[in-house]
């Protein structure tokens, strides 16, 4: 399913059931979204997806044209309620349900000219049959400067000594989760 734009639960105030937000309570600071980075998140996610899960992934043209065909009402839907619709349209077990609410490459602050790349998206799986939610992963990362890296995580984590940009921010973030995910 494409990632929806916007927030559904925050480090420091997680909802019990953020699946079930309509998608017109989704908090989004479009300064630091900007324009196709729901897709680019898309993108490596599912490279990544596929890489893992390889003939079980419906391929993307498919899924694509399935949801377009899909009725939407952002004041009544919801992530899990349009997940579900989709993965039946689909035929399929689970649906994974991305959001991103930031994608910011370095430099993109005005004030801050020397500002890294920072991302922040989830990934939810949702059983199509029931709609649960079957495991979730957030990503909120800002690369920081060799200068601030004092423990050497950056070397440690496989980032490389030199700036990223968003879209390398956002597959290292892919796939620290789905080393997360369960078989």
């Amino acid at each position: 399913m494409p990632f929806l734009q916007g927030q559904l639960e925050s480090a420091d105030q997680t909802i019990a059931k953020p699946l079930s937000k309509t998608l017109s309570e989704l908090e989004v600071d479009y300064r630091g979204l900007p324009e196709g980075s729901d897709r680019i998140i898309y993108r490596v996610a599912g490279k990544e997806l596929k890489l893992r899960f390889q003939d079980n992934m419906i391929p993307a043209d498919l899924a694509v044209e399935a949801y377009a065909k899909i009725e939407k009402d952002p004041t009544l839907d919801t992530p899990r309620k349009r997940a579900v619709g989709f993965g039946k349209m689909l035929q399929a077990d689970i649906v994974v349900v991305g959001t991103v609410w930031r994608f910011r490459e370095k430099g993109a602050l005005e004030d801050v000219p020397d500002s890294p790349a920072s991302v922040g998206f989830a990934l939810y799986l949702v059983d199509v049959e029931t709609g649960l939610r079957l495991w979730r992963g957030t990503f909120d990362g800002t690369q920081k400067a060799l200068t601030e890296d004092v423990l050497g995580g950056i070397k440690q984590l496989g980032m490389g000594l030199h700036w990223l940009t968003a879209e390398e921010l956002a597959r290292y973030g892919v796939k620290s989760l789905l080393r997360k995910l369960p078989s």
